[in-house]
């Protein structure tokens, strides 16, 4: 979701990104962290709010409508929302329009997340949990073409492969 300022100033432009980590895992050859396996299929789901989409909303080749000083910030999770695999994105890599943003840097915040009291379901406690998610910030118009490496771990840590994929972004001003 993005935020937009009513100044008509930066924009926080969220990207979550969805993965079937089951399908990848059992269809693909698992890669390695310096030589991650290309997903050419569709087992990855880029979503951003509709404005700030140009094409491909809900596809692995989502292509992002970004303004000059827009902050992006993306998010993987697996369709199964973690719960049998996890996604986590390891390296940003720039293909073409590397100086047209800052370098993404992941970063891990804490924050208080509602969580369901079965003995009472309409009224939720909080947890604080850490999220994680990689960060930019859009420098000046043009288009962007970078890979994002990625790994899939089991609920017990281990990765069970190493994935890669090369989404766009269209900078307006």
């Amino acid at each position: 979701m993005a935020l937009v300022n009513v100044d008509d100033e930066e924009t926080i432009i969220d990207v979550l990104i969805a993965v079937d980590a089951e399908t990848l895992v059992a269809s693909l050859p698992a890669g390695t962290e310096k030589a991650p396996t290309p997903v050419t299929d569709e087992s990855i789901y880029m979503l951003v709010r509709s404005d700030d989409a140009v094409f491909g909303q809900a596809s692995k080749e989502l292509k992002l409508n970004a303004r000059t000083e827009d902050v992006i910030r993306w998010r993987m999770t697996s369709l199964s929302f973690n719960a049998g695999y996890f996604g986590l994105m390891y390296s940003f890599l720039p293909v073409s329009g590397s100086s047209l943003i800052s370098t993404p840097q992941p970063l891990l915040a804490q924050v208080k997340a509602p969580l369901p009291d079965p003995a009472n379901p309409a009224v939720p406690k909080t947890q604080v949990i850490q999220t994680y998610f990689w960060s930019c910030t859009v420098l000046a118009a043009g288009e962007v073409t970078y890979a994002f490496r990625f790994m899939i771990c089991d609920r017990a840590g281990k990765v069970c492969g190493y994935y890669d994929w090369d989404p766009f972004i269209s900078i307006t001003d």
